[in-house]
């Protein structure tokens, strides 16, 4: 875009250093490119997925708000915990495969917890006999385990299903209609940060599998795509940034290099959402769980959105024209993130070790990226060159493969590495 430089100097420093201040840049390529989609398809409501919906949804309105338009957008509380229940089909019927494809490695209340049923986990282990702390203990295959054919035999286990199945799909139902203005659109819209669009498979189900709603189909827009989950007809997904379904889109293995970075830094300042319900006013709420994160988010999180804010702010402010054809180059777009997740600053690194993302689905842990407090030792060094040499996963490497090989490896496998990645693409 003529006029608009990716520099960040400048930035009001007021909450302290500018940490992957390019971030800014890459979202304001990806809003640009959503705000066309949506624009192109004549969309006049876009629902923004929550928790990481927030801040895009703010960022998104920033730039509408410049080039003007009539477009609504909305803020849907939802979570795979609390869209899996109300999408469900009747227990006989049910193989929960949106959960399992992920994750069977869990307990008795890891799967409660996941159905957002877990205050029933004390009453379910008691009429299944279960000993004292077997519903903690992992399953080493929960799908196939005897704990869960009992479960699912148990009669008070399948009128709780049912019930609740049955109560939070209506309640939902009455919020998002509620949501949109007191009726459903035809086609449901949504935004969110992405990776498989498991809520939109959720939604897509609870909306368009009974035929008693007016939603016929979910267009999901993300931020970038690494598999298709259960897209389908009338259930489509696009990730507008990156994607690898299909053929890998343009610098797909920079963009992809660390996700983490999108999850922490598109933080919300509330809990995930646990379940839906009715109230007494006749209408429908959406029930937010604990948010164990909230201190570290306020005090190590916040203040670098804040600054990411600005940034994006001064690029929208910064647009010199609004016709057809004015972008950022993608090319300076693909450098300045690339700067932040092969060649970070050694604060941006140690800021990043002290933040850790919560786990509200499926195996409920806290994933920390911390690393490791010494420096390994040479032979120790070549270990583990020689192991990721032989397995030729970079999946193995964690949430950030760069910064594994740099703290493990060292300075130069973590460079060699970084080349390898441009050049792919």
């Amino acid at each position: 875009m003529n006029g608009i430089a990716l520099s960040t100097n400048g930035l009001d420093n007021s909450d302290g250093p500018s940490l992957f201040p390019e971030l800014g840049t890459t979202l304001f390529c990806w809003v640009e490119r959503l705000h066309r989609a949506l624009v192109e398809q004549g969309v006049q409501q876009v629902f923004f997925l929550s928790r990481e919906g927030q801040p895009l949804m703010r960022m998104f309105d920033m730039y509408r708000e410049r080039v003007g338009g009539r477009m609504k957008s909305h803020y849907l509380e939802v979570s795979r915990r609390s869209t899996l229940l109300p999408s469900r089909a009747p227990l006989a019927e049910e193989t929960f495969e949106t959960l399992f494809r992920q994750y069977r490695r869990i307990s008795l209340v890891e799967f409660l917890s996941s159905l957002g049923l877990e205050s029933h986990t004390l009453s379910l282990a008691k009429a299944l006999a279960l000993p004292a702390g077997v519903e903690s203990r992992r399953e080493e295959d929960f799908p196939t385990s005897r704990i869960f054919s009992a479960l699912k035999a148990l009669p008070l286990f399948q009128t709780l299903y049912e019930s609740e199945r049955a109560a939070r799909r209506r309640a939902f139902i009455d919020y998002l209609s509620d949501l949109s203005g007191g009726t459903l659109p035809a086609t449901l819209v949504i935004v969110d940060v992405g990776w498989k669009g498991t809520i939109q498979d959720n939604l897509f189900t609870l909306l368009c599998r009974e035929g008693d709603t007016t939603v016929r189909a979910v267009t999901g827009y993300y931020v970038g795509l690494v598999a298709e989950g259960a897209a389908a007809p009338n259930n489509d997904k696009y990730g507008l940034l990156f994607s690898c379904v299909g053929a890998p889109s343009p610098n797909f293995r920079v963009f992809n290099e660390n996700r983490a970075l999108f999850e922490v830094l598109l933080a919300a300042d509330h809990g995930s959402i646990v379940s839906y319900e009715s109230t007494a006013d006749g209408r429908a709420r959406p029930i937010r769980g604990e948010f164990e994160e909230g201190e570290m988010l306020a005090a190590e999180v916040f203040p670098i959105q804040r600054q990411l804010f600005k940034h994006f702010e001064r690029l929208v402010s910064a647009m010199p024209s609004l016709e057809k054809g004015h972008s950022l180059p993608f090319e300076e777009v693909v450098r300045a993130h690339a700067r932040m997740v092969f060649n970070p600053t050694r604060f941006e690194r140690t800021w990043f070790s002290s933040v850790f993302h919560v786990e509200n689905y499926g195996v409920f842990e806290h994933s920390r990226f911390a690393a490791p407090e010494m420096r390994p030792k040479l032979a120790e060094r070549l270990r583990f060159l020689i192991q990721v040499l032989r397995e030729r996963s970079v999946g193995a490497l964690g949430f950030w493969p760069w910064s594994t090989l740099y703290d493990r490896g060292g300075a130069l496998p973590a460079a060699i590495y970084s080349a390898i990645r441009r050049m792919q693409g």
